[in-house]
């Protein structure tokens, strides 16, 4: 199954090696980038990693060694998009470091290649407002972990050219993820404005001792975090009825207001600290053991969350028809 011939990765950072995974499953031939050689390197033995560990599982499209057989480093930023028909942008969260790329690629890449942007915070039209051809530039934002998780965000911005919007939809949904199309450029898009909604809280509530740190993470682990896996949040009011909610949103709603910038100040105070969380064992929990086998851990209870959720498909919203929004795969 190929989606492109040649396909690119520009940035091998966290996430940019799990991209290029994904990416590797769907092209003849993907060529990976980063201007630090050291980086490129480790990141070629993350990926190996990366396939393995969803080969195991029946997760990866193709063969494991015909997957990793098609990635290839690239020593320069032209070899790296030559020929090539797709670049998926993965380097640090900087804008201006951002922008300068996308001048360079701008200049270089024929104007029919999309370039395809993984931020999670800069709206895409800051990147596309530095290039000639702003039309051909996406949102693709993945989550961590992205060659496990499904979701992509694909994000449109005022002067994007729906082509580009569509092929880069349609090439994820050929990989095995499930796109959703953001059709407004705002900050946080829509997955992570949901999340960090849901996060802010859960801090102010573990500033207020309202709960232990614990009890707070399994109030969504083991309440509604696990109706999310069938129904989503407005797909569940649905489920308990609008009547109710309504009346319960009358008197709570106006609670959850911030509770000023309490939440953001402390995870600054964490980070002053050099409280990193699982990278140096301490953040909202003390962590013990090898940072690397707790996240290989974890990974694995997504990956089988994973398969659970191709299980599922879409939310079913009739027993006779198919799941709105189910993938074929």
């Amino acid at each position: 199954m190929s989606v492109f011939n040649v396909s690119t990765v520009v940035g091998l950072g966290l996430v940019g090696p799990q991209i290029a995974v994904v990416l590797a499953q769907g092209s003849e031939r993907l060529r990976v980038y980063d201007r630090d050689t050291a980086v490129a390197h480790r990141a070629i033995l993350d990926m190996r990693d990366y396939v393995a560990e969803i080969a195991r599982h029946d997760l990866l499209i193709g063969d494991p060694d015909e997957v990793l057989a098609r990635i290839q480093i690239a020593s320069t930023l032209d070899e790296a998009v030559s020929g090539t028909e797709f670049v998926l942008e993965a380097i640090s969260e900087n804008l201006e470091t951002k922008q300068e790329l996308y001048r360079e690629l701008d200049r270089i890449i024929p104007p029919e290649i999309t370039i395809a942007s993984n931020t999670s915070t800069i709206p895409i039209r800051h990147m596309a407002e530095v290039c000639a051809h702003p039309e051909r530039v996406v949102g693709s934002h993945f989550y961590l972990p992205a060659h496990i998780l499904p979701l992509v965000e694909v994000i449109k911005h005022p002067h994007v050219d729906e082509e580009h919007v569509s092929r880069t939809y349609d090439a994820w949904a050929a990989m095995g993820k499930v796109p959703i199309l953001v059709n407004t450029d705002i900050v946080g898009f829509v997955a992570n404005r949901l999340q960090h909604s849901l996060t802010r809280q859960a801090i102010e509530l573990a500033i207020d001792g309202v709960a232990s740190v614990e009890d707070i993470d399994n109030a969504v682990r083991f309440g509604f975090g696990a109706r999310f896996l069938s129904l989503g949040p407005l797909a569940s009011r649905d489920l308990g009825g609008i009547k109710n909610h309504a009346k319960v949103a009358s008197y709570l709603y106006n609670e959850l207001d911030a509770n000023g910038d309490a939440a953001v100040r402390r995870l600054q105070e964490m980070s002053d600290r050099g409280d990193d969380g699982l990278r140096t064992l301490k953040g909202f929990y003390d962590w013990e053991g090898d940072p690397e086998e707790l996240r290989s851990y974890h990974y694995e209870r997504m990956i089988e969350q994973t398969k659970r959720l191709r299980e599922i498909g879409g939310i079913r919203t009739s027993l006779t028809g198919s799941e709105d929004g189910a993938s074929d795969d």
